[in-house]
């Protein structure tokens, strides 16, 4: 397709709907490769990634990067390259459970940094130490690894070959309150991407997944940082950007707020796996609403009661204590008679939800 071809589709399509009903009629492209970022330090939710990068934390029982990896694979995704940094066992062990299970038909790579490079930087060097990802044909998913997206992933990319940008950004049209505190961006009616308006204006929520052609490499500047300061500026000065809108659910887990309120989301798409392995160790007139957010190894004592909260691994909740929309750290011991409520219960102490690290 010659840069007239381009420039002929793009005014042709009025809007982002326009290209979207188009792109129904049209088969979907070939497998893409992929980049998960899967390196930062968590520092946002505090004790709960001391030990472990945030990808690897469970998400309904189920580590959120195999999540991920699993919906990669679903959407006819080959190859993926996971960039580590903190905690790096923590990930390889899902990546190794990955690659053992045959579940997952993809071809996965490590991309190590010995200093976190940042998505931008974390990017750069992929594309250095892996040249597939930065190959002339084909195309390249990235996304964040505390990030899992549900929508049907054939739709955005049909979408971005008829529009003939060179980055396609899954963004949300109405943005809820999962998108408090981040900018937004801004597009004109064709889903070219023509700025940033500040946090809570208007403008469409990103969703943290970029779908690039190998052009889009161009814009990066090797150094460390993130995508939404070096890649996404080249993109708005080029007019090679684009939003493309969608509506359906996403899950991101980088506070511990957020991380309960996206666990209880989850429950009504019935993505809870079975039982937790061994069971809940329940003593009698003990009581949990949702056992599907309660991870392997915890235990209640005689009459407590732990509703819509998230338990970590080895957690033990006192006799007759309350957990309520809380979240609590693996390995803790909630004192019997306690009330925790709207808390991140850690090292003994329980901190208000909404103030905890941020």
């Amino acid at each position: 397709m010659d840069r007239r071809d381009i420039g002929y589709r793009t005014r042709r399509f009025r809007s982002p709907g326009a290209l979207i009903a188009m792109a129904g009629r049209r088969a979907p492209d070939p497998p893409l490769r992929a980049m998960v970022f899967a390196a930062g330090r968590g520092d946002r939710m505090g004790p709960l990634t001391a030990r472990r990068a945030k990808p690897a934390l469970p998400f309904c029982r189920t580590p959120l990067l195999e999540r991920i990896l699993d919906w990669l694979a679903d959407s006819g995704v080959e190859e993926a390259v996971v960039n580590l940094h903190h905690c790096p066992e923590t990930i390889e062990a899902v990546l190794r459970k990955a690659e053992n299970s045959g579940a997952a038909p993809l071809r996965l790579y490590r991309s190590r940094e010995a200093e976190l490079l940042g998505t931008s930087g974390g990017l750069s060097r992929a594309s250095e130490q892996f040249p597939a990802l930065a190959r002339t044909t084909g195309r390249l998913l990235v996304l964040n690894g505390d990030t899992l997206p549900t929508l049907r992933l054939e739709r955005m990319v049909r979408f971005h070959r008829l529009s003939g940008g060179e980055a396609t950004l899954l963004a949300d049209p109405a943005p809820g309150p999962e998108f408090a505190g981040e900018r937004r961006l801004d597009a004109d009616e064709a889903g070219v991407i023509t700025g940033l308006s500040g946090a809570g204006g208007p403008g469409f929520g990103f969703a943290g997944v970029w779908l690039l052609e190998p052009t889009a490499l161009r814009h990066l500047s090797g150094r460390s940082g993130g995508l939404s300061g070096d890649l996404l500026p080249g993109l708005i000065r080029s007019g090679t950007g684009r939003a493309f809108p969608s509506r359906a659910p996403w899950f991101e887990i980088g506070t511990p707020a957020r991380y309960l309120e996206a666990s209880l989301r989850a429950l009504d798409r019935r993505m809870a796996a079975g039982p937790p392995e061994g069971g809940i160790r329940a003593a009698p007139g003990a009581r949990v609403t949702h056992p599907e957010l309660v991870s392997p190894g915890c235990s209640l004592d005689p009459g407590a009661r732990v509703e819509r909260s998230v338990l970590l691994e080895e957690v033990s909740i006192g006799a007759g204590a309350l957990v309520c929309e809380s979240v609590v750290a693996s390995g803790e011991t909630v004192p019997a008679g306690a009330v925790v409520r709207d808390a991140l219960f850690a090292r003994g102490i329980a901190l208000p939800l909404a103030g905890s690290p941020a």
